[in-house]
């Protein structure tokens, strides 16, 4: 079978999930929206809802954390503020944060290297991306791509979370609300999935294994802060490697 057929060829929206997913979208796609709810592009929005701004970095990416280092911005983990959203609540304006994740921070860092432009989309602010995306898309294809998680935490193959697949359906259901000639069925079902059980999305984060393996970690406040679908305008976009507020720039 033609690789060609992963790319989602003939439709506009497209979906596909994790570093596979960037991979076979990156070619065809202008503008690639990348969803990590718990907690990646959850943790991006509040930082820069907070008027900072944040540096991806790929997982054990170690120069890369030095040289943020040297540029003068905070790694996750050396002062308070860390990957749990709840911990950027009072993330001073202005500040560069170097942030790794396994799954959103790595596939930024591979949808630009692809040359893609590059949004961070989460629940709380799936309309102020889908928004902005279609401004800049000129009609071109645009792919979503939920992160998903992995089968040993930070390594081994790829577990589909329900988090992201929601998220991946809010920012599908907002492009769909202006564009609805042609999308993908994985696009479509995604948009259902989310438009469906919009009221129950809090108790979906929860409740799902995720949701769950963050609370039992004293993460509770963090699954709540992610299940506040619309309460941000925040659209992060990525500019040369950091993401920032579009509407702000």
């Amino acid at each position: 079978m033609s690789a060609d057929v992963f790319r989602q060829d003939g439709y506009r929206l497209r979906l596909e999930w994790g570093e596979q997913g960037v991979a076979a979208l990156a070619s065809s796609c202008a503008v690639l929206v990348i969803v990590d709810v718990l907690s990646f592009t959850t943790a991006v929005d509040i930082a820069l809802g907070r008027g900072g701004r944040v540096l991806p970095v790929k997982s054990g990416d170690v120069r890369t954390i030095s040289s943020a280092r040297a540029a003068g911005a905070v790694v996750a983990g050396d002062q308070k503020w860390t990957l749990r959203p709840s911990s950027l609540l009072d993330l001073p304006a202005g500040t560069l944060l170097a942030l790794p994740s396994p799954n959103g921070a790595t596939l930024c860092a591979q949808a630009a290297a692809a040359g893609a432009t590059v949004f961070a989309a989460c629940l709380r602010n799936a309309a102020a991306v889908a928004c902005e995306v279609e401004k800049i898309s000129k009609r071109e294809p645009i792919g979503i791509v939920p992160a998903g998680e992995r089968w040993g935490v930070t390594a081994g193959p790829l577990r589909p979370g329900i988090e992201d697949f929601l998220g991946a359906g809010a920012v599908a259901a907002a492009l769909l609300a202006t564009d609805s000639s042609s999308a993908s069925p994985e696009t479509r079902l995604a948009a259902s999935c989310f438009s469906y059980e919009l009221e129950k999305i809090a108790k979906l984060l929860r409740d799902c294994t995720s949701g769950r393996e963050l609370t039992a970690a004293g993460h509770a406040a963090d699954v709540e802060l992610a299940a506040a679908v619309g309460s941000s305008s925040c659209a992060p976009v990525l500019h040369d490697g950091v993401l920032t507020n579009r509407l702000s720039t």
